[in-house]
C-alpha cells in the first residue's frame, strides 16, 4: 500500500553521528546510545525526519553490520517519532575500492570511468538497493528514498553551468573540454534515471526522489517525469534569491503534479541563516530539512549544526526558528534599554567597589580578589547580553566561566577586561563615561 507523505509538513535535519569523521565512518562505528540520546534532542526540538548519508564503501566492508546498523538506526529514530530519508545512492557509487575517490591523470571529475559508465557494472548496485530493501522496505519508519546526493555536483564541476570552472583539485587554474563534460554528465544522469526506475519497480510502496543541488537540474536532467516528489538543495544567500528558487520549486510542482521538498539548506558560511531559510520555507509551504541537527567533529562544524553533543545549543534563535518563531525586523522593533531601572550606574558602583577593594588587598591577602572580579564582570555582562549589545559568537559570560575553570585567573588581566566591559556598557547605553577617579581604579 503507498506511503502517503505530507511533504509539506516535514521538519526535518541532516544527521551524522558527531564523533565520526564522515558518513562511511558513521556507519562501520554505529553507536546507538548516541543516535539514540541525538534522535531524543530532535523529538524535543519537535523536528519530524532525518536524513541519513548511506555508505556504499561502509556496506561493502561489512555488509551485514552496515545493514544492521542501518535498520537499528530506521528503528530509533522511529521510537522518537523521527521518520527516516535515507540516501541510497552516496559518494563513488560503485567503484572498485581502488579507484574510489581518486583521480585519473588530467581529470576534472571523479573518475567515471568503467563503472558508471557501463550499464553491465549496474548490477552491483542493484543487488545493493535490493538488500536495502530488505532491511527496512516494511519499517514504519522509513519516509520516502533519496535515490541520490547531488549527482549533478563531482568536484568543481557542477553540470548546467556552461560558465568555466575555476580550479580543479590542485587548484590550478583550468579551462574544460566543455564537450567532454556534457558526455560524462549525460551518462551520471543515465545512471540516475536507470536507478529511479529501479527503485520504483522494487518498491511501489515508497515515494522516491533525487536530492539536486539546484532546484533548475530538476528538468535538464529529465528526472522529474521520473521522481514522485522533486527535491532540492538551496543555500541562496538572501531573502531575494530564495524567494526565487522557492516560486521556481512550486511552479514546478504544479507543472509536473508533484510534491516539493528541500532537503538540504541553512549554512552560515553561504549567507544562509537558519532563522531567514526556515521562516521563507514556512512562508511557502515548502518542507525542509535543515543540514545539520549535531554540532560535530567534521570540517562542517563552524558553519553547520545546531544542537552540541551536551545538549547545548549554537544559537537559540535556531532553536525558536525550528519553533516558528523568528525575530522582529519591522519598523515596530523596540531596542532593549537595560537601563531602564538604573542597573547601568549599579554595575559601575559594582565594578568600582570590585576595583578598589582588589587593588590592595587587605594584609597582603588576594584570595578570593578574582571572583570578586569576575562577580562584577558577569553583573556588567549580563546586561551586555541581555541587551544583544555585545557579539554572541563568544559571550562575555563563556569567557568568565573559562576564567572560573582557571585554578588561579589572572587578577591583572580581569581588572583590565572589566574596564573595558563597563566602558561597552555605557558607549551602548549612551551613559556618561566613567569620570577620572573610576579611570584611576584600574592602576
Amino acid at each position: 500500500m503507498k506511503k502517503t507523505v505530507d511533504y509539506a509538513g516535514i521538519r526535518g535535519f541532516n544527521y551524522t553521528q558527531p564523533d565520526a569523521r564522515d558518513d562511511r565512518d558513521f556507519w562501520l562505528h554505529y553507536n546507538h546510545g548516541t543516535v539514540d540520546r541525538d534522535m531524543g534532542y530532535a523529538e524535543r526540538l519537535r523536528l519530524n525526519s532525518a536524513r541519513v548519508f548511506l555508505s556504499f564503501s561502509a556496506y561493502r566492508e561489512d555488509p551485514d553490520a552496515f545493514f544492521a546498523h542501518v535498520k537499528d538506526f530506521v528503528r530509533t529514530a522511529w521510537a522518537h517519532g523521527i521518520s527516516t530519508n535515507p540516501i541510497v545512492y552516496h559518494g563513488a557509487f560503485f567503484f572498485p575500492m581502488e579507484e574510489e575517490f581518486r583521480p585519473t591523470e588530467g581529470e576534472t571529475l571523479r573518475p567515471l570511468g568503467k563503472t558508471i559508465r557501463t550499464p553491465e557494472s549496474w548490477a552491483e548496485g542493484e543487488r545493493y538497493f535490493d538488500r536495502l530493501l530488505e532491511t527496512i522496505g516494511a519499517e514504519p519508519g522509513l519516509l520516502f528514498w533519496d535515490a541520490f546526493n547531488e549527482p549533478g555536483y563531482t568536484d568543481q564541476f557542477v553540470t548546467w553551468y556552461d560558465e568555466e570552472p575555476k580550479y580543479v583539485q590542485d587548484f590550478r587554474p583550468c579551462v574544460p573540454d566543455m564537450d567532454e563534460l556534457r558526455d560524462k554528465q549525460e551518462k551520471t544522469w543515465a545512471f540516475v534515471r536507470h536507478f529511479c526506475r529501479y527503485i520504483r519497480a522494487k518498491d511501489p510502496d515508497h515515494d522516491v526522489g533525487i536530492g539536486n543541488i539546484f532546484i533548475w537540474e530538476t528538468e535538464p536532467s529529465r528526472t522529474a517525469e521520473l521522481v514522485d516528489v522533486i527535491v532540492f538543495h538551496d543555500y541562496s544567500a538572501t531573502r531575494s534569491r530564495l524567494r526565487g528558487v522557492l516560486e521556481t520549486a512550486k511552479e514546478l510542482g504544479r507543472k509536473y503534479g508533484k510534491p516539493i521538498v528541500d532537503n538540504e539548506m541553512c549554512c552560515l558560511a553561504r549567507g544562509n541563516p537558519y532563522d531567514m531559510a526556515i521562516e521563507l520555507h514556512d512562508e511557502y509551504k515548502v518542507g525542509w530539512y535543515l543540514f545539520e541537527l549535531m554540532i560535530g567533529s567534521d570540517m562542517w562544524n563552524r558553519v553547520h549544526g545546531v544542537v552540541y553533543p551536551d545538549g547545548t545549543v549554537r544559537d537559540p534563535s535556531i532553536v525558536a526558528a525550528i519553533g516558528g518563531f523568528f525575530r522582529h525586523r519591522g519598523p515596530e522593533a523596540l531596542r532593549a534599554d537595560v537601563n531602564q531601572e538604573d542597573y547601568v550606574e549599579r554595575a559601575v558602583f559594582y565594578a568600582e567597589r570590585a576595583l578598589r577593594e582588589t587593588r590592595r588587598p587587605a594584609f597582603g591577602d588576594a584570595a578570593g580578589d578574582a571572583e570578586k572580579l569576575l562577580e562584577a564582570c558577569e553583573f556588567t555582562a549580563n546586561l551586555l547580553e541581555a541587551g544583544e549589545l555585545v557579539p554572541m559568537d563568544f559571550p562575555p559570560t563563556a569567557r568568565i566561566a573559562a576564567f572560573r575553570r582557571q585554578e588561579a585567573p589572572d587578577c591583572d588581566i580581569i581588572r583590565d577586561w572589566l574596564w573595558e566591559l563597563v566602558e561597552t556598557l555605557l558607549k551602548k547605553t549612551h551613559g556618561n563615561r566613567p569620570q577620572n577617579g573610576f579611570r584611576e581604579l584600574r592602576k
